[in-house]
């Protein structure tokens, strides 16, 4: 079941259960009120038989047994009502698993219960949960709506409260709604289990064929025959745990170097947590520049970067950033950037961005992890410290462990949740200290996957599964926190960026290959700050300094940030801040964004 919302209130939920059967409802409601009736006069009788001289005791005995003699008849005709006009819904050999069904608004569901995933938009076929009660205790309390669930008239349209008022467990799936799927969802009475087991008429390889026997397959499993996920191999379980064992061997010694710096850096016990290397470091000075030209250097006091070489430690200090450097826990990893997403060098960061929020989380802090390639439009920190929720909250920003940016790709490999792991937030507790020890041993899962997306998002099922961990994913198509999906796919919402009429936190250049790409849709927003001098060279040399010389503190801010951005036309077909007609289409028939 998933959620979305007409926005309609309870009380008009009852007025369509009710107009659903409009015959029988109101014989039902007749017959309650001449019950009512009756009952009034009765007692009405009683107490004036009280205060008034009565005939006789045996007149006053025979007008009492004629009213009881009345009610009796009157729910005897609602009875029968039931019996004739409503026969069960369900079969009696079914009653241990559901005894009736009724219907709620999805919006209202999803925000009486709060599940944290993207909510899909709503539409006509789509815009109702229908929920199943397995025993006659379950059913609402009101009697008509009791008796609709478990007839064979329309199921009742309740409000989500007044249906699940008297479920003690409730139990959500969330099942696809994509009518090109032929998809059947069975309900088993069984020792119950807490996920899915799925079947598909699949061969051992190839592509569904409609004239096979379903059988069981992992919950990646696509049409086409791919496997999402796959088992890593032998191979791949000996590097991981090769490239870990030093890792944990040193770690207590790792986290004695780290703890000082980490409390001279934290606001309200926040990190704000970056890795970078030499590859990627012009994305980091651009961030570091574009913060500063919006007078967020006070925000920058809470980031901590960990730094995977010496060069990228002398520019965040130039820069003016605390940072972390130990060659024990980086020395193996790459300097230079990756080529292209889950590249042999993309990997091997993917496992930096492991070790450094599992640091942090191990000396008990809370922690907003980003990649580089983000701006900041005004300090996110703010909306994680506020205690109240907003107008898209369905609770208050305090209530969830975690908060993760949504990735856009709703891939059947990244169901429920779609998390994206450039942009996160992270409270401190034993679930999401455990959490990411967690990951951190999944090192082989994500050598096997070539990134460390496809075992989080595993993770946080299994987590808010067994351990109850509350994971809140911002959906793709809320305005605070945008990344790729919005600037490739949300052309509306990239104008109204452009004039200023949405306040996002942040944005976050995702969903681009390379880092020379993601520079040039920052230049065509108007959100490069950094000077073309600075680009891709170490502290030394944009200082004029001896190479291995120590930078000393100098501030490296004056030669290489910009006041203000240019912006730069690259590609007509790609979101910008002044119209780039002129320019060639980077995708293919790409239509010019203005």
């Amino acid at each position: 079941m998933v959620a979305t919302r007409n926005d309609k209130t309870a009380g008009r939920h009852a007025n369509a259960y009710r107009r659903a059967t409009p015959y029988r409802t109101l014989a039902l409601c007749a017959t309650f009120g001449v019950v009512c009736f009756y009952l009034g006069v009765l007692l009405g009788s009683v107490t004036f038989a009280s205060h008034s001289s009565c005939s006789s005791a045996e007149e006053l005995n025979t007008r009492v047994e004629e009213r009881v003699n009345e009610i009796s008849s009157a729910w005897k005709y609602k009875h029968k009502l039931e019996q004739e006009d409503t026969a069960a819904r369900i079969p009696a050999n079914l009653h241990d698993i559901v005894q009736g069904m009724t219907r709620v608004d999805r919006n209202e569901f999803a925000a009486l219960f709060p599940m944290g995933v993207p909510l899909d938009p709503s539409s006509p076929q789509n815009d109702q949960v229908v929920i199943l009660h397995n025993s006659p205790r379950s059913l609402p309390t009101d009697p008509f709506a009791a008796a609709e669930a478990s007839s064979q008239t329309t199921i009742p349209l309740l409000s989500a409260a007044d249906a699940t008022e008297n479920c003690d467990n409730l139990h959500v799936v969330l099942t696809d709604h994509n009518l090109k799927r032929r998809q059947c969802v069975a309900l088993m009475g069984q020792y119950e289990a807490f996920h899915l087991q799925k079947f598909m008429r699949l061969p051992q390889s190839g592509k569904l064929d409609p004239h096979l026997p379903l059988r069981l397959v992992n919950r990646g499993a696509h049409q086409s025959g791919r496997k999402s996920t796959k088992t890593p191999t032998m191979e791949q379980t000996m590097q991981a745990w090769s490239t870990l064992t030093p890792y944990l061997q040193n770690i207590t010694q790792t986290l004695d170097k780290l703890r000082p710096i980490a409390a001279s850096v934290a606001v309200d016990n926040t990190i704000v947590v970056m890795v970078c290397n030499h590859g990627q470091s012009e994305l980091l000075l651009n961030f570091a520049c574009a913060a500063r030209a919006r007078g967020l250097d006070t925000a920058l006091e809470a980031v901590l970067v960990f730094a995977t070489d010496e060069e990228t430690r002398d520019l965040a200090i130039g820069l003016g950033l605390s940072v972390f450097y130990d060659p024990v826990v980086f020395g193996e990893m790459p300097k230079e950037a990756a080529r292209a997403y889950a590249d042999v060098k993309f990997r091997a960061m993917m496992m930096a961005k492991v070790y450094c929020v599992q640091l942090v989380s191990m000396l008990g802090y809370d922690l907003l992890f980003q990649d580089v390639d983000i701006v900041w439009l005004r300090n996110p920190l703010e909306y994680f410290h506020n205690d109240t929720s907003s107008a898209n909250d369905e609770v208050s920003p305090d209530y969830y462990d975690v908060y993760f940016q949504d990735d856009g790709n709703h891939a059947i490999y990244y169901a429920p949740y779609s998390a994206n792991t450039g942009f996160y937030f992270v409270r401190h507790n034993d679930k999401t200290r455990y959490f990411f020890n967690s990951l951190l041993l999944a090192g082989d899962l994500i050598l096997t996957t070539k990134s460390h997306q496809i075992p989080l998002v595993a993770l946080l099922q299994e987590h808010a599964s067994m351990y109850g961990l509350k994971v809140k994913i911002f959906s793709r198509l809320e305005n605070d926190f945008p990344g790729g999906h919005a600037y490739h796919r949300r052309k509306d919402f990239m104008k109204d960026y452009f004039a200023g009429h949405v306040n996002p936190y942040l944005f976050h250049m995702s969903w681009t290959k390379s880092k020379i790409n993601k520079g040039k849709f920052f230049e065509q927003m108007g959100e490069w700050y950094l000077r073309d001098t600075c680009a891709q060279k170490t502290a030394q040399h944009i200082l004029d300094l001896p190479d291995g010389t120590s930078v000393n503190q100098q501030s490296l801010v004056e030669p290489c940030c910009m006041a203000t951005s240019v912006v730069k036309c690259h590609f007509r077909d790609k979101a910008s801040k002044i119209p780039c007609n002129d320019s060639p289409a980077i995708d293919r028939n790409g239509r010019s964004f203005w």
